[in-house]
């Protein structure tokens, strides 16, 4: 079950996804509310599934890329994308509907390591085809 999130969870939520060190301390100043408040609320967040784990954004290795995984029909996805998530500089996974069935986000130093990445994947048992787009720039949020 979805945890019910009103409109102060949001902002919460928005604060720490901008910088996930935020303190509740800061937090609550900028809402204008209790700092116990907010350490309740985000606790609350967390236990409910809400919040799933605070992290952070590292600065690029160097070349970044999507590849997009096309898999054999009747193949559970998830199986895939498990083995592709082990995989060096791979930074997220997706299972994704649409043309492609897992898209990776790929992190590396230079086009070798992206070579290596993208013959692994391709590889891999039940792997069609795969479709690589290099990330030409980033916008954070």
């Amino acid at each position: 079950m979805k945890p019910e999130l009103d409109e102060l969870d949001i902002r919460i939520i928005k604060i720490l996804k901008k910088d996930a060190r935020t303190t509740n301390v800061a937090i609550a100043n900028d809402l204008q509310v209790s700092e116990g408040s907010i350490r309740q609320r985000i606790a609350m967040m967390r236990n409910e599934g809400a919040i799933v784990r605070f992290t952070i954004d590292t600065a690029s290795r160097g070349l970044k890329a999507i590849i997009e995984v096309n898999i054999e029909v009747n193949v559970h996805t998830t199986r895939i994308a498990k083995k592709i998530k082990k995989l060096e500089g791979v930074e997220r996974v997706y299972e994704i509907s649409g043309d492609s069935d897992i898209l990776a986000i790929i992190d590396v130093s230079n086009t070798v390591e992206l070579n290596n990445t993208i013959e692994a994947i391709r590889a891999m048992e039940d792997v069609k085809y795969t479709k690589t787009r290099l990330i030409l720039g980033e916008q954070q949020v």
